[in-house]
């Protein structure tokens, strides 16, 4: 698998950088998801569970090798940028406000991603419920 994504983290959002080909394809370089939206995360071991959802006009695709592009919800939104091998990271987001509904990527690892980005949004979650926790005096 020659074309992958890549992902990381970048003050408080996650971050998907397309490779050059995809990012053609999706007319964007990047795609930004504020962790705090983050409800699922998960590995689909069959990619077309992913893209299940009906193609958006900025979708595309080559039959039996790659797919990229906005997906269209009842939720929303949604964004793949997948192989048709192999298996993909889904992200499911929740909230009115959040940018997508999911997000589907291929990675070259997909379970240590997956590990890692769970561990990431645990550690966001803390960090919200930390800030929420307000003293009054007595």
């Amino acid at each position: 698998m020659s074309i992958v994504t890549r992902l990381h983290i970048d003050d408080g959002d996650l971050v998907v950088r397309l490779p050059w080909r995809w990012a053609l394809a999706a007319r964007r370089r990047t795609v930004r998801l504020p962790l705090e939206f983050v409800d699922e995360v998960r590995v689909e071991p069959h990619w077309w569970r992913a893209v299940r959802p009906h193609p958006g006009r900025r979708y595309r695709f080559r039959p039996g090798r790659w797919c990229v592009g906005e997906l269209e919800h009842t939720r929303g939104r949604g964004f793949a940028a997948l192989h048709t091998d192999g298996s993909v990271l889904v992200v499911t987001t929740f909230g009115h406000h959040a940018p997508y509904a999911h997000l589907a990527v291929s990675t070259s690892d997909p379970e240590a991603d997956a590990a890692w980005l769970r561990q990431a949004t645990a550690k966001n979650a803390r960090k919200k419920v930390e800030s929420a926790v307000v003293n009054f005096p007595a």
